[in-house]
């Protein structure tokens, strides 16, 4: 009996999903200072009890970081899936062009009292940022231009960031007070959130992932290139606009919580599009549950390295991420 396309689909997303909800699961009651067991988590559900200690501390402390924890890799995830389709560049992610860091650098100078900045809420202090490390390198890498060189946006990437990590540790000197709590969030920690963390989190990340969704037709069309696409009825600039609101509306709001978690952005969508080709309508969906399911593990996996201290989630990312961006490179060159 052979399977036809939609039944294949079906079961490779169904197992994404398992993939995520079994390390969301775990990551309720897994390494802890407390004897958390999966039962607690059941009887939360089954038959809560606000007087069981290990319920609350599973429903108070790491339900929302959970939560969290996955949005935060569903929104990374998609917001990679759609820089590589606007741009048409593999290596292209909210890390590599500089989103992360200038959201970073922003809300570093934000936390220091620097200037105006003090005057902001950090939200908007990390959109600003954002936009900004991404206007200088898609400006500077000739992003806005037709056939531009992807080596090119590679490079002004890497300069733009060397420039806003500087700013950042030139504000971590100046804030020494606040020194060891920024350091922590800039290496991308999932310590501090909670319940209001999540409320924060999920509605703009609803927008966002609406936009998303409405740019999936206009993406698979510029695939195959953008005059085809405006022959079809498609207002490129227009598109590359409603793109770019959508990252920076993922990327500012997941860095504003937990600070720059790396490599979520180029992993998750290369693992999707092994799985669904370039079908964007399938893409965006699958890189997000991608993300999602690796935040999730990395949060894990970051706790268990050197118990009971926590490694920031960012740097089990790092490591994961960095030999995958070199066998990217060394596979782009053969």
């Amino acid at each position: 009996m052979y399977l036809n396309t939609r039944q294949i689909n079906g079961f490779k997303a169904l197992s994404l999903c398992s993939v995520g909800l079994i390390g969301f699961i775990i990551s309720l009651y897994g390494q802890s200072d407390f004897l958390l067991q999966a039962g607690d988590v059941w009887r939360l559900i089954s038959a809560p009890d606000n007087n069981d200690i290990n319920q609350q501390i599973i429903f108070l402390l790491r339900l929302p970081r959970s939560l969290v924890a996955c949005l935060i890799g569903v929104n990374l995830g998609i917001a990679g899936a759609l820089m590589q389709g606007l741009t048409r560049n593999p290596l292209a992610s909210p890390t590599l062009f500089a989103i992360n860091s200038g959201a970073a650098c922003l809300m570093a100078l934000n936390s220091i009292g620097f200037g105006v900045l003090t005057h902001i809420p950090s939200e908007v202090a990390t959109f600003a940022g954002a936009l900004i490390g991404g206007l200088l390198v898609f400006l500077l890498g000739g992003g806005l231009q037709q056939n531009a060189n992807p080596l090119r946006l590679v490079l002004a990437g890497i300069a733009i960031n060397g420039l806003l990590t500087s700013l950042t540790r030139a504000a971590l000197i100046i804030a020494d007070d606040m020194a060891y709590s920024m350091l922590h969030w800039l290496s991308g920690s999932l310590s501090e959130v909670d319940w209001q963390s999540w409320s924060q989190l999920w509605p703009v990340s609803l927008l966002a992932f609406v936009l998303a969704l409405s740019t999936c037709r206009g993406l698979n069309l510029t695939a195959l290139g953008e005059q085809t696409a405006s022959s079809l009825g498609i207002n490129v600039t227009f598109l590359r606009g409603r793109v770019c609101l959508t990252v920076l509306l993922f990327t500012s709001i997941s860095v504003t919580l937990a600070g720059p978690i790396v490599f979520v952005g180029l992993i998750a969508p290369h693992l999707a599009r092994a799985l669904f080709r370039h079908n964007y309508f399938l893409l965006v969906p699958a890189s997000g549950l991608i993300g999602g399911a690796l935040v999730c593990w990395a949060d894990l996996l970051s706790r268990s390295i050197v118990p009971p201290a926590e490694t920031p989630v960012g740097i089990v990312t790092a490591l994961i991420g960095t030999p995958f961006f070199i066998y990217l490179v060394l596979r782009g060159k053969s």
